[in-house]
């Protein structure tokens, strides 16, 4: 539908006489995301390991596993979810997910949308990790059906980046983020007993200027403990104030949906 309003206010439409939505703006881009990388590299890498280098699993296994949701099949499932993992400085993981943004953002290559914009890539899901994890069954990585998947297009999935926060530094940039020009999201968490004295405050200027170095666009912070989530989830009247950075924008606590909130508190949060 026209937006005359809203075309009165953007550039070019007026001088072209056209309304936003026809493509009287100056600049008409669109943007598609790349989901979840890091559940793509951990399940490619898990199938390599597991299937292809050490034979602990055939292939036929495997997908009758995930077909099922690793019904019966906890052994492997723990087994898969044990092999490297994306957000560690591994390069064969991490490598994976660098491949398969760059086959995505090249396959919008010169193509336009209606409004004759440029097609760009982004890499973020904001918060809507959790209902695609509740549409999408069992993934070879180990995660069953209807869980979360990774959170935001750079992250980790939660709780796996187990090296520290200069080790998932080093695997976001492994990812090119000119493949990511409709912008791209990163969360870490950290506890508040890391910033309590003058040398955490130093460590994570370091760690912000690592950010600069290594040409990552976006990161964002939640200082929080586990507990005082886990309390706020149980007595929210005692913690309506508590604010938590979700996915690009912030909100509080209470007020997330449980799995929501449940997915927040199992991030790993870095000491």
């Amino acid at each position: 539908m026209p937006s005359p309003l809203l075309s009165a206010v953007i550039n070019d439409c007026i001088e072209k006489g056209t309304d936003v939505t026809a493509g009287g703006a100056k600049y008409n881009l669109s943007g598609i995301q790349v989901i979840q990388p890091a559940n793509i590299a951990d399940s490619l890498a898990a199938v390599r390991q597991l299937v292809y280098e050490e034979k602990r699993i055939t292939a036929n296994e495997l997908l009758e596993a995930v077909r099922n949701n690793y019904n019966n099949k906890e052994p492997m499932r723990r087994l898969l979810l044990k092999a490297e993992k994306y957000g560690n400085d591994i390069d064969s993981v991490d490598l994976i997910a660098a491949k398969w943004v760059e086959y995505f953002a090249n396959s919008l290559k010169g193509k336009t949308n209606y409004r004759g914009g440029r097609y760009h890539t982004g890499l973020y899901t904001v918060s809507a990790h959790i209902p695609m994890g509740q549409n999408v069954g069992a993934t070879m990585d180990g995660r069953k059906s209807q869980e979360p998947l990774a959170d935001g297009g750079m992250s980790a999935v939660y709780g796996r980046d187990v090296n520290g926060p200069t080790a998932l530094l080093n695997s976001v940039s492994k990812i090119d983020s000119e493949n990511g020009s409709n912008g791209t999201l990163l969360n870490m968490k950290f506890l508040p007993s890391f910033l309590a004295d003058e040398a955490g405050i130093e460590k994570f200027s370091a760690l912000l200027r690592a950010v600069v170095l290594l040409k990552i666009n976006h990161v964002q912070f939640n200082v929080v403990t586990k507990e005082e989530l886990i309390a706020a989830q149980k007595e929210p009247d005692k913690h309506r104030n508590l604010i938590i950075r979700v996915a690009g924008y912030s909100a509080y606590f209470t007020e997330l949906a449980f799995d929501l909130q449940n997915e927040i508190i199992a991030r790993t949060a870095y000491g």
